[in-house]
């Protein structure tokens, strides 16, 4: 099965590479991370038997922190074969190649760990602020390069909410990429790819299979590195939105807070 799936999306991405091409290297009024957006990615009824193979919601980690509700299963091995060969054939070097090649970001590689990849499923009011994702692989020798997304929501509409956003770096502006059902969104990640999930709006379960590529050297061609710190409240890789102006002012007194911390 892993061939197959591998096959299949290898094909689709090389049917629309031009046009992948065209939306990853497109200028937008807003300065926000690369990205594409690919739809049908797989025959219809097997995107619908991936939706069927996700974990029960009662078997996922539920994570509610600073800048986040959602849920969480990580442990792709204890899942059915069909999510776990889809998760391998994302990783398999063929589709590594062709998304290097639609994103002109060299020497990609894929999860070495397959500890980076994961499930996720947002439930009605769940949401995930701006922010960034850690800079490295858990080892912190590899850089991430691009998040691999795929949604499997069955009849997802933007009104649905749970769909993916592109901030700009002041949080102030956005793009939204509607989660709709059997997409694949692939985004460049660095130091300033900010990117949220808001609120889901309906009953139903904003349903994703995600996944990371890395390479050794750095995307923007310097090194850098940031992480978040574990069990911190005010986590400096997520941001309020524009709208959370209380949380905002306490962030930005926290984060004035940790500059004098660390010149004293």
């Amino acid at each position: 099965m892993i061939n197959q799936l591998t096959d299949l999306i290898v094909q689709r991405l090389n049917e629309s590479k031009e046009h992948l091409k065209k939306q990853f290297s497109l200028k937008h009024p807003i300065k926000v991370a690369r990205h594409f957006a690919l739809d049908n990615l797989l025959p219809s009824e097997m995107a619908e038997k991936v939706y069927a193979n996700f974990p029960k919601l009662k078997q996922m980690r539920l994570l509610n922190s600073y800048g986040e509700l959602k849920l969480k299963y990580s442990h792709i091995k204890n899942t059915s074969s069909l999510l776990q060969d889809l998760h391998f054939a994302i990783q398999s070097p063929s589709v590594v190649a062709v998304i290097e090649d639609i994103t002109e970001i060299k020497r990609q590689i894929p999860d070495q760990t397959s500890h980076a990849g994961g499930i996720s499923a947002l439930l009605k009011g769940y949401y995930i602020n701006p922010h960034l994702d850690n800079s490295h692989g858990a080892d912190r020798k590899l850089y991430r390069t691009v998040n691999v997304l795929y949604y499997v929501s069955p009849n997802w509409k933007l009104e649905n909410g749970g769909n993916y956003e592109l901030w700009d770096e002041a949080i102030e502006n956005r793009i939204i990429v509607p989660s709709f059902f059997n997409r694949l969104v692939v985004m460049e990640t660095n130091r300033t790819s900010w990117h949220a999930v808001n609120p889901v709006l309906c009953d139903a379960p904003r349903c994703c299979l995600f996944n990371y590529f890395f390479s050794e050297q750095s995307p923007e061609g310097e090194e850098y590195f940031h992480t978040a710190p574990l069990f911190s409240f005010s986590n400096p890789l997520f941001r309020a939105r524009p709208e959370q102006k209380i949380r905002r002012a306490l962030t930005l007194i926290k984060k004035t807070l940790r500059k004098i911390y660390k010149v004293i």
